[in-house]
């Protein structure tokens, strides 16, 4: 049987039931029986039909070569499982096509007689590549099935992404590689990287090589020291870009400097005692000297400068949240005005939308009681990570050791999962933060991040309106073995079934 493919599909009910949880299920077909196809994000529109396509051990690839990343992901999955690529294997089509319904990320993906991956862009047939790579086992087997499917899928917010806190506790690079790769399988497309604070400076700057001298050598009590080079951070972009993921560096400004001052004391004010090195975990009390200005603006111009040389994101993060200073609003006007001047977006945490910036200047939700109509009606954009449902440095648990400030209850899978993005209308997407004052160990990462990442990622790309809390959790439970695959040491979720699991924290 060839599934006939057609733009605009809607999820029948048969979809429902395998992607979304629906209740009735269509009579069993009198052939082999389709497997399952539990997709995290949930696609928009999925058609199913009876019987699967096999694949036993090669598929015959046809690439026009115009979408390197898909490619490589492709290569990657086939090479994996023990797929050869044979002129006489199971057709395999990755095809770009001109259609502005899939906008910078949409995809189809069909499975009939043959695989047809389809895309405006490479990074569309990115995305559905992963969509295939969840839709095959973890692991290599003797031959594959494929249920017989049509998808069309597109995001429903360009930002999906992780704040990542560095500065307290460092992460080594290759960490970082493995949880780029994470990301991908599920689509998220921002890493943003909180590279300074009081505890901590991990960029090298050349023109202050005491920033990572001093700052980089200290931490949170119980953290990780370190710092990344120029050639490290560069390799992390291309690794990223590779993957369809941006890093977006962050230079916290002009609060949570200690480690900055430390590392160069004309930047505090002359009255400031408190010069050293520092691990605790209090928040609010630094912050650089702004009446002396013809010390600090030039530093910050250097340092964003040679950030703005490493990272060719869009957007610069600027920090400048937690602090109270009467020329607190003029540094965030004149630091953002500076991004601009490089050709980037300035990015501030929401207490800077009191500054006079552009409205391009993209705003960060992290209170969740934050006022923030007034930075709306400049024309500012935001990006939602209000802490309550997103800040996963909290427990998977109430009780569970760790951050608890924003919500005592801790932030559980269902509660990440509940956060609506929908009433803010001018959002650009959702970022989940990770923050690291307790969080001091690659498999302590783990455990914060998966499986509550994943659930972030359904809000972040999957319509409000189709998603539901009892779907994901089936899809979710059985992508298990993806995250075994790729070495995750996630979080043993009750909800799942995962209780089996050791308890990393």
């Amino acid at each position: 049987m060839r599934l006939q493919f057609r733009p605009g599909i809607v999820l029948s009910c048969m979809a429902l039931a395998v992607l979304a949880g629906c209740a009735h299920r269509r009579p069993a077909v009198a052939m082999e029986p389709t497997p399952v196809a539990h997709i995290v994000p949930l696609p928009g529109a999925l058609q199913a039909a009876p019987g699967v396509l096999r694949i036993s051990s090669a598929v015959a690839v046809e690439d026009a070569g115009a979408a390197p990343m898909a490619r490589r992901a492709l290569d990657e999955l086939l090479a994996a499982l023990h797929i050869a690529s044979a002129d006489a294997g199971t057709p395999l089509r990755l095809q770009r096509v001109d259609d502005p319904a899939l906008g910078e990320e949409g995809y189809r993906l069909l499975v009939d007689d043959a695989i047809h991956l389809s895309a405006r862009t490479d990074a569309g047939l990115l995305h559905a590549v992963q969509t295939l790579r969840q839709l095959l086992p973890a692991r290599a087997g003797t031959d594959y099935r494929l249920p017989r499917l049509a998808i069309t899928d597109v995001p429903a917010y360009r930002w999906r992404g992780l704040s990542l806190d560095v500065a307290r506790s460092f992460l080594p690079v290759d960490y970082l590689e493995r949880h780029i790769d994470r990301m991908a399988l599920f689509k998220l497309n921002r890493l943003h990287l909180h590279l300074t604070d009081d505890q901590g400076w991990r960029i090298e700057i050349k023109r202050y090589p005491r920033l990572v001298e001093i700052g980089g050598a200290s931490a949170v009590q119980g953290g990780r020291a370190g710092y990344y080079t120029q050639a490290q951070l560069r390799h992390l972009v291309a690794y990223a870009q590779a993957r369809g993921v941006t890093l977006v560096p962050e230079i916290d400004m002009p609060g949570h400097v200690q480690a900055a001052l430390a590392s160069y004391n004309a930047l505090a004010c002359d009255d400031v005692a408190n010069r050293g090195t520092y691990a605790g975990v209090e928040v609010g009390f630094s912050v650089l000297c702004l009446d002396k200005p013809e010390v600090v603006y030039p530093f910050v111009r250097d340092v964003l400068e040679e950030v703005a040389a490493i990272f060719p994101s869009n957007e610069i993060h600027i920090g400048g949240d937690e602090i109270r200073h009467p020329l607190y609003a003029d540094f965030v006007a004149r630091t953002a005005a500076m991004v601009d001047a490089m050709g980037r977006t300035p990015v501030v945490w929401e207490e800077g939308s009191v500054a006079a910036m552009k409205p391009t200047a993209l705003v960060q939700l992290w209170n969740d009681g934050y006022a923030i109509e007034a930075a709306v009606a400049r024309g500012h954009r935001l990006i939602l990570s209000p802490c309550s449902y997103l800040y996963i440095d909290h427990g998977n648990r109430a009780g569970q050791p760790g951050a608890d400030w924003c919500r005592a209850e801790g932030v559980p899978l269902a509660r990440v999962y509940a956060f609506d993005p929908t009433p803010y209308r001018t959002a650009v997407g959702v970022e989940a933060a990770l923050w690291s004052e307790f969080v001091h160990t690659d498999a302590a990462a783990d455990a914060r991040l998966w499986p509550r990442l994943a659930a972030v990622a359904e809000v972040a790309w999957s319509p409000a309106t189709q998603r539901g809390y009892p779907g994901f959790v089936r899809r979710m439970a059985e992508l298990r073995a993806h995250l075994d695959a790729l070495g995750v040491h996630y979080y043993p979720e009750p909800d799942l079934g995962w209780g089996d699991a050791a308890d990393t924290r």
